[in-house]
């Protein structure tokens, strides 16, 4: 139980990590703020005796559903430019919901992913000292060929 607790107030701490980072904030209030755009703008728009928005919380309570793809179809847009705002919060809904999950992701397997780097960035220094021995080796073998050959053509010895 006290490892289970501890691996639990490990991975707490990551996620709140992730939340306090600018990029999760940042998209926090953009997408917050296009909502709150898209819901007054949508509001306005759907106004009239046939609209299912009577209120602004109806708005609000659409451009949720749109934005989080819930969706629950019980209050829509009528007008033609409710339904492109519409479109536009489910992209919108989308597209911030892959980033917030791949922040997420990115950031409880932060360290997972640094342990595993480390063997191969230490393969890889390897493989270069290798490669330079090699590369050392070569250039030796060019001078000494080249020395050779001028040896072989001052004497006058043909082949």
């Amino acid at each position: 139980m006290k490892k289970l607790t501890k691996v639990f107030k490990k991975e707490t701490r990551k996620i709140f990590k992730v939340f306090l980072e600018p990029t999760f904030i940042y998209l926090t209030i953009v997408g917050n703020s296009i909502l709150m755009i898209a819901t007054v703008i949508v509001y306005y728009l759907e106004k009239g005796p046939k609209s299912q928005m009577k209120t602004y919380f109806d708005s609000l309570w659409w451009g949720i559903s749109t934005i989080t793809t819930v969706a629950y179809g019980d209050i829509l847009p009528q007008t033609f430019w409710g339904r492109i705002i519409g479109i536009a919060l489910m992209y919108t809904g989308t597209v911030l919901f892959i980033s917030f999950t791949g922040l997420i992701v990115s950031g409880l397997m932060k360290e997972e992913v640094e342990e595993e780097m480390v063997p191969l960035q230490q393969e890889i220094q390897l493989e270069e000292e290798k490669q330079k021995k090699i590369e050392e080796s070569l250039k030796e073998i060019s001078e000494r060929l080249e020395r050779l050959e001028n040896t072989i053509l001052k004497t006058g010895v043909k082949k």
